[in-house]
């Protein structure tokens, strides 16, 4: 069933999914900027309140790709609604949390309602949209991540600051029931995907290039996250910015965030998912390079930050496009492991920025980044290599068609 009204235009119904992905975007990002709050109100260590956000991000990372298995035969509107709802009771508990045991448990509760939801969102809107506006569909999806960067933070650490951290995850919870009653409403059902095992569905990672896009996406994330990570500290230390500046300046990434993931959507129609990752994670990494000077001066830092965001996000919609199409029957499993492999990639960058951090080497973040862009673009090679030379063996077997929508495997991948 496709959710177009005429040839080569979106169905505006796709932003239902967006709506959820802003929520879930709000509630990942969101905690950061409130993580003093929750410490000072459980009387816990920086450090130990910061384990909620891994607490989330590894409950997301191991979670999508068996919990995407364990759905496999269920249709996926009701499931949509149900992962929705177990996000925002996740939320609501967090919102009451007496102690850090209930905190933490509530992040795991998130972290698996966010992992399932992504997935099945990203599948739905391929699955609704023609294959000429594909990449504009996932483009909306995720471009409610962005917009939660750009505006759901803001806002929640605003509702946090006048009253309490507990009402910026009830925002959260208030965000994820509005998205249950839209998609009740408004979402068109969807067929079930295939009925296989999570283990049959693992089996994806088997084909040919999966295992090497899923490095890509690990690595690209890594990159920027490097640097995300630690940017309150590198604002404050390096730029000398005051709290109340940083907050534009992260609202300038926001902003340029937007902007790009529309730009991924378009390169991925355009131009097919491989030339598109080319083009955005060179101009990633050379852009990380740029940003390494320009954080010493303020208007520089903030005009910087602002591109960085334009150039990082275009590179998701064309990851997730690219999974879609080498995974083919299995599309909705590697949509799940390249999610997992987003969050991968985010707690290899919080490592290696700290490592930095921890040796007083904060301003060299954005080229330790720029380094882990070089790795992905060589890792897009390999996994177009495996293609290729697959191609000349004979034809592709049935567990890894070629990328729906692109005319030559070979050099699109």
């Amino acid at each position: 069933m496709r959710s177009v009204s005429s040839a080569g235009r979106v169905d505006p119904r796709v932003w239902l999914l967006a709506l959820g992905t802003f929520a879930t975007g709000t509630d990942l990002f969101i905690v950061t900027g409130l993580l003093p709050a929750v410490g000072r109100d459980l009387h816990l260590s920086t450090a130990l309140a910061g384990q909620t956000s891994t607490a989330f991000a590894a409950t997301y990372a191991v979670g999508a790709p068996i919990l995407a298995g364990l759905t496999a035969k269920f249709r996926r509107k009701p499931l949509l609604i149900a992962v929705m709802l177990v996000f925002g009771l996740g939320n609501a508990l967090s919102a009451v949390s007496a102690n850090f045991t209930v905190l933490l448990i509530s992040r795991v509760i998130t972290g698996a309602g966010a992992a399932l939801y992504s997935a099945n969102a990203s599948a739905v809107a391929a699955r609704i949209s023609p294959p000429e506006v594909r990449g504009r569909a996932l483009a909306i999806v995720y471009a409610g991540m962005t917009s939660a960067i750009a505006l759901g933070v803001p806002i929640g650490n605003w509702v946090g600051e006048l009253s309490s951290w507990r009402w910026a995850f009830g925002l959260v919870a208030f965000l994820a029931a509005l998205t249950v009653a839209g998609i009740q409403f408004f979402l068109p059902d969807v067929p079930t995907g295939p009925g296989a095992t999570v283990r049959e569905r693992m089996a994806a990672i088997r084909i040919p290039q999966a295992p090497t896009h899923l490095l890509v996406t690990a690595l690209w994330t890594a990159g920027t996250f490097t640097v995300y990570t630690y940017l309150g500290s590198i604002l404050e230390q390096i730029t000398g910015l005051s709290a109340g500046q940083q907050s534009w300046v992260l609202l300038l990434f926001g902003v340029g965030s937007f902007g790009g993931v529309f730009v991924g959507g378009r390169l991925a129609d355009r131009f097919g998912s491989v030339v598109g990752l080319t083009l955005t994670i060179s101009a990633l990494g050379i852009w990380l390079v740029v940003l390494t000077p320009a954080i010493h001066w303020p208007l520089a830092a903030a005009v910087a930050v602002g591109v960085w965001g334009l150039v990082h996000w275009p590179s998701f919609p064309l990851l997730l496009h690219r999974a879609l199409g080498i995974g083919g029957d299995r599309g909705d499993m590697l949509l799940a492991l390249n999610n997992s492999s987003v969050y991968v990639g985010q707690m290899a960058a919080a490592a290696v920025g700290g490592l930095l951090a921890n040796a007083g080497m904060l301003r060299w973040n954005p080229l330790a980044g720029a380094g882990f862009e070089v790795l992905a673009g060589l890792a897009l090679v390999v996994s177009v290599g495996a293609l290729r030379g697959r191609g000349r063996k004979g034809p592709l077997p049935a567990a890894a068609p070629t990328e729906a929508g692109e005319s030559s495997p070979a050099l699109r991948g």
